[in-house]
C-alpha cells in the first residue's frame, strides 16, 4: 500500500511542472485524460487570480505529499489530481474574497465623500434658494427661518427650533418614513447670501453655516469617521470622540480632528480656501496630500495646487459672522464693503473720495443688507444710491 501512495504523490509532480512550464508536451504526462488535462488548464489559468503565489502553493503541497509518505499508510479513498487543483483553486477563490474584503473596508471613507460630492454636484445646476432651505428625505426642500437652529437626535430625529420636523411630510412623495432608512440618509442645509443658520449634528457637534454655504452631511454617523461635506463657509465646535475621528471634506481638502473648534472657508466660486483653528488641533491634508498641523490661531491658506502658507492671527478675526456682530476698528471703508458684496450677495461701491475711510464700530450681520448701509451712512456721515441694482455710497 506504501508502494500504492507513493505512485499516486509522484504523479503530481510533473502536473505541476507542467502548469508551471508549458513548453514540455502534455503527453509526457500520461496520467489524466485529454478531457481531465483541459479541463485542469481552464481551472488553473480562467479560475486562479494572479496575485496568488502559485509556486508557494505548490511548494506546500509538495512539501504536505513528502510529509505523508513518511507517515503510516491509513486506507483512504484514491483522489484524482483534478479534484488536487480544484481544492487549491478553492482557496485562491478564498483568497480573493478576503482581499477584496480588504479594500473595500481601505475605501470606506473614500465612497463616503463621493456620495456626499454626488450629491453636492446635483444642486450646483439647481433653483437658486431664497430663504434657508433643508433637504431630507427623496430630496424634499423645506424652507425655514433664517438663524434658525436645526438639531439632529442620535437616532437621526430632526427638529428645527426645539420643533420635531414632520417626516411625514417631508417624504410624502414616497411614503418612507421609517427611522432605519432615515439613518442611512444624507441631509444638506443650502444657506443662500445674507442668511445664516446654526446645525446641532447627530452626535452633538455644533456647525455654524454661513452665507452663501451649502453642506452634505449624514443624519447619523454610522461609520469608522463622522464625515461632512462643506461648499462655502462653516464654524464648528467638534464633540470628541477618541474612536470616531471628525473629517471636513471640501472639494479641494479635508480637515480631520477629534474635538476643537475652527473655521473653514471653501467657497465654491473661487480658487482660494482656508482652515483658521480657534482651540484644540487639526491636520490639514491638502490636494497633494501633504499634511499641516494646525496650532490654535494659525491660519492656513490654500488654492487649487495645495498649501500656500500658514500664519499667525487673532482667530476671532475670522469668526466674527458667527454671532452675527462685525466688530471694526479702523477698516478702510472699501475693505468693510466688499466683505458686505459677498456676504449679502449685492453689489455695493463707494466713491474713491471716501473708499479709505477708516471704519468703527458693529455691523450687525444678521439684520437686513438696507440696515447695515443705514447705519454705515449715519456713522461716516454718507449719502446712499441704487442705481442697476448696484448701491452706491457717496461723500455727503
Amino acid at each position: 500500500m506504501e508502494d500504492n501512495k507513493k505512485r499516486e504523490s509522484n504523479k503530481y509532480e510533473p502536473l505541476a511542472s507542467f502548469l508551471d512550464d508549458r513548453s514540455v508536451s502534455p503527453d509526457e504526462y500520461g496520467v489524466l485524460s485529454e478531457e481531465e488535462l483541459q479541463k485542469l488548464i481552464f481551472l488553473w489559468d480562467k479560475c486562479n487570480p494572479p496575485q496568488v503565489d502559485t509556486g508557494g502553493i505548490w511548494n506546500k503541497t509538495l512539501r504536505k505529499i513528502k510529509e505523508e509518505e513518511m507517515q503510516e499508510a491509513v486506507p483512504v479513498r484514491k483522489h484524482s489530481a483534478f479534484m488536487l487543483v480544484c481544492g487549491l483553486v478553492a482557496a485562491s477563490v478564498a483568497f480573493l474574497f478576503g482581499f477584496s474584503y480588504f479594500l473595500l473596508q481601505e475605501d470606506s471613507t473614500v465612497d463616503e465623500r463621493g456620495k456626499m460630492e454626488q450629491i453636492m454636484l446635483a444642486y450646483k445646476d439647481g433653483e437658486e434658494v431664497k430663504e434657508v432651505t433643508l433637504v431630507v428625505s427623496d430630496n424634499k426642500k423645506i424652507e425655514i427661518a433664517n438663524n434658525a437652529q436645526v438639531a439632529y437626535t442620535r437616532t437621526g430625529e430632526v427638529n428645527v427650533n426645539a420643533s420635531q420636523l414632520n417626516e411625514v411630510v417631508a417624504v410624502e412623495e414616497t411614503g418612507v418614513t421609517e427611522k432605519a432608512e432615515l439613518a442611512e440618509e444624507y441631509n444638506q442645509i443650502i444657506v443662500p447670501k445674507g442668511r445664516r443658520s446654526m446645525v446641532v449634528l447627530a452626535d452633538n457637534s455644533k456647525m455654524w453655516v454661513n452665507s452663501g454655504s451649502k453642506v452634505i452631511y449624514p443624519r447619523t454617523f454610522v461609520g469608522e469617521k463622522r464625515e461632512i461635506f462643506v461648499e462655502g463657509e462653516v464654524f464648528l465646535k467638534v464633540a470628541r470622540d477618541e474612536a470616531k475621528p471628525f473629517v471636513v471634506n471640501t472639494a479641494a481638502f479635508e480637515v480631520e480632528v477629534l474635538g476643537t473648534s475652527f473655521n473653514v472657508s471653501a467657497p465654491g466660486n473661487s480658487a482660494q480656501a482656508d482652515v483658521v483653528l480657534v482651540d484644540g488641533e487639526v491636520d490639514v491634508k491638502d490636494c497633494q496630500e501633504r499634511h499641516v498641523k494646525m496650532k490654535p490661531n494659525e491660519r492656513v491658506e490654500l488654492n487649487e495646487a495645495g498649501v500656500v502658507k500658514v500664519e499667525k492671527v487673532n482667530a476671532m478675526d475670522y469668526v466674527h459672522w458667527v454671532d452675527g456682530v462685525w466688530m471694526l476698528n479702523g477698516k478702510p471703508l472699501k475693505e468693510v464693503l466688499r466683505y458686505l458684496t459677498e456676504y449679502y450677495g449685492q453689489t455695493v461701491c463707494c466713491d474713491s473720495s471716501v473708499e479709505n475711510e477708516p471704519f468703527y464700530g458693529k455691523l450687525f450681520l444678521n439684520e437686513e443688507l438696507n440696515e447695515v448701509l443705514e447705519s454705515i451712512r449715519q456713522t461716516l456721515p454718507a449719502t446712499l444710491s441704487d442705481c442697476e441694482n448696484v448701491i452706491y455710497i457717496d461723500n455727503d
